[in-house]
């Protein structure tokens, strides 16, 4: 059965039994976890937790050793690239924002829609109305209408990571897998992140890795703590925070 965005019966993502070795330290060690459509899911853990591993293997970067990664139930995702699996759907924000400074807060967009390649023919390239509508609905969405002729080096450090979630969400990915979003923002920042993460829910997949308790907690969600490459406890947050194993490997700390 495939699966589409927008519905949220059916998991649209899923690892089974998934573990990757490093010199003989499992980073992930047969690691379960499954990820509906249209719903968001914060990961949290100790570093070293296999956090980064586990989106590494989602988005192709790291092959498991062993395990399943299924994608829309009848896509193996360990049989693509990076590029193969961004172009499937599911699309990666790292911690440090990667926009280019140099380019306008429209450029940077422009740069990102879907089926364009390299700076100078993305640049040259005419925009549709359509195009340049969903430019303007994405500046809206991501907080920055009124700011597109900016360039993106005169953003606060918030709003370059709500220009580069606008970047991947021009790509259409049913998927967002989002690393420590809130550090380095300020408080004002972080919680219009958390508003915006919880209106993305509505139409994407979300999964959130983070630190901040309080971001996690006004995202509303679903938690998942990883700890040794496993999956230690789910829950709410606090179901999570009360669960006696989480605070002696993590928030006992």
């Amino acid at each position: 059965m495939t699966v589409t965005k927008h519905i949220g019966e059916t998991p649209l993502l899923y690892m089974d039994g998934v573990t990757v070795s490093f010199d003989g330290f499992k980073a992930l060690n047969n690691l379960s976890l499954i990820m509906e459509a249209g719903r968001m899911r914060a990961i949290i853990g100790p570093n070293g937790a296999g956090k980064t591993t586990m989106m590494d293997v989602i988005t192709g970067k790291v092959r498991p050793d062993i395990g399943k990664v299924m994608y829309r139930d009848n896509i193996d995702l360990t049989r693509f690239d990076e590029a193969a699996i961004a172009n499937l759907g599911i699309g990666r924000k790292f911690q440090k924002p990667s926009v280019i400074e140099s380019l306008s807060v429209f450029e940077n967009l422009e740069l990102a829609l879907k089926g364009q390649r390299g700076v100078f023919q993305s640049l040259m390239f005419r925009l549709s109305s359509e195009q340049s509508d969903r430019i303007d609905e994405i500046l809206k969405l991501v907080r920055l209408t009124g700011r597109q002729d900016d360039l993106a080096g005169s953003l606060s450090h918030g709003q370059k990571q709500w220009l580069e979630i606008g970047m991947l969400l021009i790509q259409e990915p049913n998927v967002l897998l989002i690393d420590e979003p809130a550090a380095g923002m300020t408080d004002a920042e972080t919680e219009r992140t958390a508003e915006l993460f919880k209106e993305l829910a509505a139409d994407y997949s979300l999964v959130v890795v983070e630190h901040d308790m309080t971001f996690i907690r006004a995202l509303d969600c679903p938690v998942t703590v990883l700890h040794e490459g496993s999956v230690l406890a789910e829950g709410t947050l606090d179901q999570v925070q009360q669960n006696q194993k989480v605070v002696e490997v993590y928030l006992g700390r």
